[in-house]
């Protein structure tokens, strides 16, 4: 990962409001050269730094999927199969979000499905009887109020 200076932080901010900007828009905001602009992104994304180019979809073209937050807590004895139901939870289409955490439980998802049925269907076939499964907890999400991939940068935007 190539070290980051002020303009790097700059596009990257830039970036992550708007992915599509022309080199040249981007040249205006940051005081560079388009360029100098498409060079520092190229080495950006061979770098590392830019992790992936996606496309944002709306819920409303999703069709409104149901999104809930699971909270599973493993069991200890079981080391290696909590690694495979971690492959198991990255390789599911429904998991946006998979991460180890501390406290009380060991792993939070967040999971989308088109509706409860199909949540159900997921959470029996991924989680209910996987050995590695002690208990888990599902919270339902009534509203998204705030959702985004962005990363504050500091003040360098």
């Amino acid at each position: 990962m190539p070290r980051l200076d002020k303009l790097d932080l700059r596009l990257l901010t830039c970036l992550q409001e708007d992915n599509l900007q022309t080199a040249d828009a981007l040249a205006e905001r940051v005081g560079r050269s388009p360029s100098a602009v498409a060079r520092r992104l190229r080495r950006l994304r061979a770098g590392g730094a830019i992790a992936a180019d996606v496309a944002v979809i709306s819920e409303e073209a999703a069709g409104h999927p149901l999104s809930a937050i699971v909270q599973i807590q493993l069991e200890r004895h079981a080391p290696h199969e909590g690694d495979r139901l971690r492959r198991r939870l990255v390789a599911s289409p429904n998991v946006q979000l998979c991460l180890d955490i501390a406290g009380t439980f060991d792993i939070l998802l967040l999971v989308v499905a088109p509706d409860m049925e199909a949540y159900n269907a997921f959470a029996d076939a991924t989680l209910a009887e996987h050995p590695a499964v002690r208990r888990f907890e599902s919270t339902f999400v009534k509203k998204r109020v705030k959702a985004t991939l962005a990363v504050p940068l500091g003040d360098e935007a």
